[in-house]
């Protein structure tokens, strides 16, 4: 797959931050939809396929595990990064065994997203 022009979903309560990783994303040529409920990412989601999934793992309602789940149950390929500010080691091993590929720690620099996103296509 090429790390061009890819179709990047964020999931993240916070609007703000939603708001800068998709802009940060676009730069490099990206289509980003951003979503700031869990369920709304998972009618979004079923509406358009997307390449990659950055969902915050903290929000109300469904948190960014459950919504890793979900994805997984909808399409066992979907490729979900994490993204979070508690990087605990029990938190990140919760994280990868409901599915998502990696983390992304909060606060995050362009340079870890887009290594985030080509250790993401290079795991296919």
């Amino acid at each position: 797959m090429n790390q061009k022009n890819l179709k990047i979903l964020v999931v993240d309560d916070e609007e703000v931050v939603a708001e800068v990783l998709g802009k940060l994303m676009e730069v490099d040529g990206h289509t980003v939809t951003v979503t700031l409920e869990a369920k709304k990412a998972l009618e979004t989601y079923q509406r358009d396929k997307f390449d990659i999934v950055f969902t915050d793992i903290s929000m109300p309602e469904m948190n960014g595990m459950d919504l890793t789940r979900k994805l997984l149950e909808l399409d066992n390929n979907a490729k979900i990064v994490a993204v979070t500010d508690h990087v605990g080691t029990q938190e990140v091993e919760k994280i990868l065994n409901a599915g998502a590929k990696t983390f992304l720690k909060k606060p995050f620099t362009k340079k870890e997203i887009d290594l985030k996103i080509e250790e993401v296509l290079q795991n296919e």
